[in-house]
């Protein structure tokens, strides 16, 4: 499938699937499911599952003076990622073409494999978190987010398809969750964990939890909206 342009909230946007972008469209910039209001005019925001950039674009659209770091593990999005913040000449944004996990090294990402170019769904699991996407898997490079965290960070969004567990896990287990002022994060029903770990570990260090099914009726999503103040 061919690179398609289009011009949206003042960006030019370089996708593969028009189908898919039309719904990131109305999710991200339309339903505004990433909005957390922080005080802070330069925020750090860590962006975990990127895809094509159009969270980092309404993250930045929304603080214009931000920094960000932006994680997508599909070798396929990426260059359509690094164009969309580049060709905008979008500053202070540092890309990592990586998948984050509960441990470093390679490992097995599940990918679309209709040749729609659809790979908003790339997973850990086979033919998607829902079972509904026909997918092939290929060797990316993993590593753990704690790594990355050492300083407070204002805002991390995560949206992984089903590895979000693993992810607050990581941090959990080494103390950078602390350091997390504000998280928003996108619930995948998986057999594995269910939304009760994740909302104890976020508990336990000390967030005030909002939760809320998601708009567009997909099944079983959940947003985890988490706020902290530091003293």
């Amino acid at each position: 499938m061919l690179p398609q342009l289009i011009t949206l909230h003042k960006y030019d946007i370089a996708y593969l699937n028009k189908y898919e972008l039309k719904i990131l469209d109305k999710e991200i910039f339309g339903d505004e499911i990433y909005r957390i209001d922080i005080e802070k005019k330069n925020p750090l925001i860590f962006d975990v599952g990127s895809h094509i950039g159009l969270s980092i674009l309404y993250f930045k659209k929304k603080y214009p003076t931000s920094t960000i770091l932006g994680f997508e593990p599909n070798p396929n999005v990426f260059p359509f990622l690094e164009e969309n913040i580049n060709g905008n000449n979008i500053k202070n944004v540092t890309l990592y073409n990586l998948a984050l996990s509960s441990k470093e090294g390679e490992k097995t990402l599940y990918i679309d494999s209709s040749g729609s170019g659809a790979f908003s769904t790339s997973s850990f699991i086979p033919n998607a978190w829902n079972g509904k996407q026909k997918t092939k898997g290929i060797k990316v490079q993993a590593a753990k987010l704690s790594s990355f965290i050492n300083t407070p960070i204002d805002l991390l969004k995560i949206d992984t398809e089903g590895a979000e567990a693993e992810i607050l896990q990581d941090l959990y287990e080494n103390r950078k969750l602390n350091l997390v002022k504000n998280i928003v994060l996108e619930y995948h029903p998986i057999k594995k964990t269910g939304l009760k770990t994740i909302l104890k570990m976020l508990q336990n260090e000390g967030f005030a939890i909002e939760t809320k099914e998601d708009m567009n009726g997909d099944e079983g999503l959940i947003f985890v909206i988490g706020k902290k103040s530091f003293k």
